[in-house]
């Protein structure tokens, strides 16, 4: 089972862009991979960039399935943890995840919560 799951950012500018790429889980951190493009004209607005978001900056990692397809919601511990995903209000972002790749994003994300809480036992015993 591949550890990757693409996803999209919708509504960025008023809804003029959106961005598009791959959450992957690596040790101890989510990994998102993703460039913007118009959203009417399809043409890119950015070369491809990288965010990695350690485990000690995470809160929550949620997701919700829906009949269309899914929803992944990654709380940091701080807005300035989210700052470089584009979307992010709050110390959230938000990825949608398409029908055909809700299966895989809840198993891949059943085991970023299994390691996420795997990551603070062991930062609790020290």
């Amino acid at each position: 089972m591949s550890h990757r799951i693409p996803f999209q950012i919708k509504n960025l500018n008023h809804g003029f862009s959106e961005a598009s790429g791959l959450l992957h889980l690596e040790k101890e951190q989510l990994v998102l991979e993703f460039e913007t493009q118009n959203s009417i004209v399809g043409v890119v607005k950015s070369g491809l960039r990288e965010v990695s978001v350690p485990f000690s900056n995470i809160e929550e990692i949620s997701y919700k399935s829906g009949f269309l397809g899914g929803k992944v919601e990654i709380i940091g511990k701080s807005m300035k943890v989210m700052e470089d995903i584009p979307g992010a209000k709050h110390g959230t972002a938000t990825l949608h995840i398409r029908r055909k790749d809700r299966k895989r994003a809840g198993q891949v994300l059943s085991r970023a919560r299994l390691e996420l809480s795997e990551y603070r036992l062991k930062e609790l015993d020290g």
